[in-house]
């Protein structure tokens, strides 16, 4: 089975050492030492997958931690790009509801409801119908009158 990795986590997993070309660009005398340790062997997403749940969730905390600081850092480094529109005009601030829910109207808020939702389908009603007369055997039936029981 493939997963599909975000970019922050593919970025993350994939992380190497500057190239050669950007080294060569900045002076000898101002070069910082880098920590860039070479990677002994290449992992795949097989390889993470064998890693028990604590090494998984140690990874996924620490792919969370730095989209979040990420997207902090764009809000007060470029967050001001936000508030004018193409032209350079200040753009107005559109005023939050009184009130406002989280849960949507028109797409289901758990998984039970989406699976029932489901159901409302010709396909799902099919399903219902089939499912209905597959248990008739086992449903209580209702005697006739003529049937006394003691």
């Amino acid at each position: 089975m493939h997963r599909e990795t975000s970019g922050v986590m593919f970025s993350y997993l994939n992380k190497t050492k500057p190239s050669a070309y950007h080294d060569r660009c900045i002076p000898t005398d101002s070069k910082v030492q880098t920590n860039f340790a070479e990677p002994s062997k290449a992992y795949s997403n097989a390889d993470y997958e064998k890693c028990d749940q604590v090494t998984q969730d140690t990874i996924w905390k620490q792919s969370v931690a730095k989209e979040t600081t990420g997207a902090k850092q764009w809000s007060e480094n470029w967050g001001f790009l936000t508030e004018f529109d193409p032209k350079g005009n200040p753009k107005e601030k559109e005023p939050l509801p009184e009130t406002a829910t989280r849960f949507s109207d028109n797409v289901p808020n758990t998984n039970s409801g989406n699976y029932g939702s489901r159901l409302n389908t010709d396909l799902g009603k099919r399903m219902q119908n089939l499912e209905f007369q597959f248990y008739a055997e086992g449903r209580k039936k209702k005697l006739d009158g003529d049937i006394i029981c003691y």
